[in-house]
């Protein structure tokens, strides 16, 4: 009877730390985003994002079901071949996944996440990220700290944010947007350590460094959490 008592414990333990935290994650519809040129996907729990590029596309994170994301890209007559870049703000299995649906697209991340797919780095325990077999076309490319790369369009500059994974990014684009990927999680105007992150002192430093940034942007995309607009401390 103990033993089971135990194991019931230890169950709800797991649900609390695991599941509880996604019931606050409130992604973008898909859908093209009010005051831009710039399309949302959901996929589940957060969202892809498709930057227009002349007849092609930029697209930040990957999602997690490439399937369902086909299927959204289908109804928004979005062609998968004229992805010509994704930029990685991680590896974690639910920002990775339909990079197989852009088989002409170069896959940009940060030089500090090549530990997590290289198998040099557990995300947790044993399990390890990596990524879905890619194309011959494609290729990955490790962006430094502050590095820019030009479309010509559109200016993409990388910021390192470390803490949820070694090496998590933000990207902001013509420094009009930013992207945070898992940067941080945002609640009523107030931004913390996300769930499932990897090192809290870290990920701190990296919401304390750049907190005080967010105000430079007409607007901030959040992974899980949509458009954030106010900033608490």
């Amino acid at each position: 009877m103990v033993f089971v008592v135990i194991v019931g414990i230890a169950l709800l333990v797991i649900v609390a730390i695991n599941i509880l935290p996604m019931c606050s994650m409130h992604p973008l519809p898909s859908g093209k985003i009010e005051g831009t040129d710039m399309i949302a996907v959901k996929n589940r729990i957060n969202n892809l994002f498709f930057i227009p590029s002349g007849e092609d596309w930029i697209v930040i994170d990957a999602g997690s079901d490439a399937k369902a994301v086909k299927q959204e890209m289908e109804l928004m007559a979005i062609d998968g071949q004229r992805v010509k870049s994704v930029f990685l703000t991680h590896t974690d299995y639910d920002h990775v996944a339909s990079v197989v649906l852009f088989p002409n697209a170069a896959i940009y991340m940060s030089g500090q996440e090549k530990q997590m797919i290289d198998g040099s780095v557990c995300r947790q325990l044993l399990k390890k990220n990596s990524l879905p077999a890619l194309g011959d076309s494609n290729k990955i490319i490790y962006l430094q700290d502050n590095e820019v790369i030009d479309f010509g369009e559109h200016k993409v500059r990388i910021i390192w944010a470390a803490g949820h994974t070694k090496g998590s990014a933000m990207y902001a684009v013509d420094e009009k947007y930013l992207f945070t990927g898992d940067a941080f999680k945002a609640r009523d105007g107030h931004i913390a350590v996300h769930p499932y992150t990897m090192d809290r002192k870290q990920a701190q430093e990296t919401i304390y460094g750049i907190k005080g940034e967010l105000h430079k942007y007409e607007k901030v995309f959040t992974a899980h959490y949509g458009v954030i607009s106010v900033y608490g401390d």
